[in-house]
């Protein structure tokens, strides 16, 4: 995507070569890099700044205590303070810390004497980061950043939101990435992240059930799934022209709406009994996931709360004709679209830098 001018005025995908990304990590750093310089011919981009993403269950983020220091202090001290508050790494891993008051706006008052603060750790291996930025070389791109997936996904989705809609009133809102082999669960209250966490469940265990039920091939079993339709009480529902039996996904849908009270229950412990502060009662879903039709309302109902999909759409203008992007579809590519927009507004760039490509 290449945003500027706070619109998007291009789009372009390519699909990734069979193998080169394992779990996240780009092991074909050539392959992927060709990829990208094939996709960049035929969207005629001349950029070449880029801001990537990462995700997934290897990366780690949560707040923590620390001792009270500068934040440049405390990513000098990471190597040895991060691993302190994380279970054992079985790879090498990059640390980084965020701070409340990064900013002279949110300091702590001069003199205040404070032994510790509050940081957010974020740890990700350290091959998830290097084969990105070797591909993102390969082709010939100039990465100038990376951004964690959650912060992306929070940014791009509360970007334009109304302060007193019914979603949102001032409170706090639970944002539910449901990818495909992992789902994303975050905190945000306006355009600041919270808390995250990262799950092992995804659109893939949903996408198992039907081929276990129909004894169907993955691609097959998603394109049964991405045409029913899912019913109120956890039931999917095929087109009578299939001649399908209806399925029960109670099974992934238990375990999703029980992650999702437990995100309400832990929210609602942080902040004393009662306070405003403490009330999390919307959901924004978003990733591949949503493209399971009544998704939405199966969640609302079950858990009494307020779920709607993150639409992309309404969080951003697009340059670009849209009559031939699904809005289903574009939902995965939430978190790059995030990364652009962060990255543009933490500098100003010069009239030739105005625009980013994100990959």
């Amino acid at each position: 995507m290449r945003y500027g001018d706070s619109g998007v005025l291009a789009y372009g995908q390519y699909p990734t070569p069979p193998d080169s990304v394992v779990e996240g990590a780009v092991v074909d750093t050539r392959r992927v890099g060709e990829a990208i310089q094939r996709l960049l011919r035929a969207m005629r981009l001349r950029e070449r700044e880029v801001v990537l993403t990462v995700g997934g269950a290897q990366v780690m983020t949560k707040w923590v205590v620390v001792p009270a220091m500068s934040l440049e202090e405390l990513n000098a001290a990471a190597p040895l303070e991060a691993p302190r508050h994380l279970p054992p790494a079985k790879e090498p891993m990059l640390y980084r810390f965020w701070t409340p008051h990064a900013d002279a706006s949110s300091a702590p008052a001069e003199g205040a004497e404070t032994t510790q603060m509050p940081a957010r750790l974020v740890a990700v291996p350290e091959a998830l980061v290097h084969s990105r930025l070797d591909a993102a070389l390969r082709a010939g791109l100039n990465p100038i950043g990376i951004v964690p997936e959650p912060d992306a996904i929070t940014y791009v989705l509360t970007l334009n939101h109304r302060p007193q809609s019914l979603l949102w009133r001032g409170k706090a809102t639970a944002i539910v990435g449901i990818r495909y082999d992992y789902s994303e669960m975050t905190i945000a209250r306006e355009t600041a992240l919270e808390f995250a966490r990262t799950l092992r469940l995804g659109l893939n265990d949903a996408i198992e059930t039907l081929q276990r039920a129909f004894g169907a091939s993955h691609e097959e079993a998603e394109a049964l799934m991405l045409q029913a339709q899912l019913d109120e009480e956890g039931t999917l529902h095929f087109s009578e022209e299939l001649g399908l039996p209806p399925l029960s996904m109670l099974g992934f849908l238990h375990a999703l709406t029980s992650e999702m009270r437990r995100l309400v229950d832990f929210q609602r412990s942080r902040y004393p009994e009662g306070s405003y502060w403490g009330l999390l009662d919307s959901f924004l879903l978003t990733g591949e996931g949503t493209a399971l039709k009544g998704l939405a309302n199966y969640c609302a109902r079950s858990l009494g709360l307020t779920c709607i999909s993150g639409n992309l759409f309404r969080g951003v203008r697009w340059a670009v004709p849209t009559e031939d992007l699904d809005p289903d579809a574009m939902n995965r590519y939430t978190a790059a679209l995030g990364a652009v927009m962060s990255l543009k507004g933490a500098r100003s760039p010069t009239d030739e830098e105005r625009l980013t490509t994100a990959a």
